[in-house]
């Protein structure tokens, strides 16, 4: 596992700013939790181009 943990501001006026997260902030996470998350991360974008397909399957079925 790394030594330093990073975390990317999702909202406000900082969103996109990639900060670090001080060793008392965080609780160890075990290298099967990360892969977990990976995973389903990787089913949620598998989920998003499965909707986006359809969404433009049925835009070029009612648009001229």
């Amino acid at each position: 596992m790394a030594s330093s943990v990073e975390a990317v501001i999702l909202s406000g006026p900082r969103r996109g700013e990639i900060v670090q997260l001080s060793d008392v902030a965080i609780a160890e996470v075990s290298d099967v939790d990360i892969i977990a998350l990976h995973e389903a991360l990787d089913g949620l974008l598998v989920a998003f181009d499965r909707v986006a397909t359809e969404v433009r399957a049925t835009l070029e079925a009612f648009l001229p």
